[in-house]
């Protein structure tokens, strides 16, 4: 077995790899002016800010937050597909029981601290990462018009201000990571002052299919088929903390993500692997849909964007 001569894989956020998001709509970018101000209209309204995707003005469009933070406890490559939760076949660039938590920042390149790892030379045709369920978002902005954030403060500098943690479907319950907040409390505070310091905003990514919790739990626990992504084909699996099929949102705590890689990885005793990440449009800048506010309500998180290059040479 050849032990890989670097033990750390570096975190290049400027590359353009691969998306993965667990919607299947294409990415709505919010728009901003020459000054660099979010586009936002004034007053009260349903749909508070534009997108560049369908060219319209909605309550939610998606950005680059400042700061990332999300959790490792596998990062693998397979002779098998690993969408079933069989991982007998893969073989580790990571695999800790207690995880890695990593952060990224915005418009840096940094390194993610991984030990000294051994992959057995051979042809491998999948990668599976398995991660928390629970990710982190550290954001501020200025906006054209003044929004409303919570607690009635409100301006056109707006940051990340609760922790949270939210659930992707809005809910209230007792999640692995702590009981989630109800989906009409805000996590944003305005102002006209320049941004405060921004604190670290969560959230619980609880259901793949459907809207809510209650909404059906397949024996492969919540299995969601995003179909073709740039290298591959990607399928993605919600865990418990044992490592098995969640059941329900109270149990998720883990997401399972395969990729059927079009071109197989070719691992030899003289390879190199770099992990790229990249956060565009990886934070839901999400506002209120009633029409009688302005309000902004969170900063939701997307997964970030993930390629693994492995250099046989």
């Amino acid at each position: 077995m050849k032990i890989i001569n670097i033990n750390k894989l570096t975190a290049l956020i400027a590359l353009f790899i691969i998306s993965v998001i667990f919607s299947t709509g294409a990415e709505a970018s919010c728009r901003y002016t020459a000054a660099g101000l979010l586009d936002t209209v004034s007053g009260n309204s349903a749909a508070t800010v534009h997108e560049t995707t369908r060219g319209i003005r909605t309550d939610q469009c998606s950005d680059t937050p400042s700061e990332y933070e999300l959790t490792f406890y596998k990062l693998g490559i397979c002779t098998a597909n690993t969408s079933a939760n069989n991982l007998s076949s893969c073989q580790y660039i990571l695999n800790t029981d207690g995880g890695i938590t990593h952060r990224i920042l915005k418009g840096t390149t940094g390194a993610m601290a991984i030990p000294k790892f051994a992959i057995e030379p051979g042809t491998y045709s999948h990668m599976v990462v398995l991660m928390s369920n629970k990710l982190g978002i550290k954001h501020s902005f200025t906006a054209t018009n003044s929004v409303t954030g919570v607690g009635s403060s409100a301006g056109t500098s707006c940051w990340t201000s609760g922790a949270g943690p939210s659930a992707f479907t809005n809910e209230q319950f007792t999640s692995v990571h702590g009981e989630t907040i109800d989906g009409e409390l805000q996590l944003i505070t305005c102002g006209t002052a320049a941004a405060s310091a921004p604190v670290y905003s969560y959230e619980v990514i609880n259901k793949l299919t459907g809207e809510e919790c209650s909404d059906t739990w397949v024996a492969g626990g919540d299995y969601f088929s995003m179909g073709a992504i740039g290298n591959g084909s990607a399928e993605v699996a919600l865990l418990n903390l044992t490592d098995g099929f969640a059941t329900s949102c109270e149990d998720a705590a883990k997401i399972l993500w395969t990729t059927t890689l079009t071109t197989p990885y070719v691992v030899t005793a003289k390879s190199i692997f770099q992990l790229n990440m990249r956060t565009t449009d990886s934070v839901s800048m999400d506002f209120s849909s009633g029409s009688g506010n302005n309000n902004i309500m969170k900063m939701g998180a997307d997964p970030v964007q993930l390629f693994l290059a492995v250099d046989p040479d």
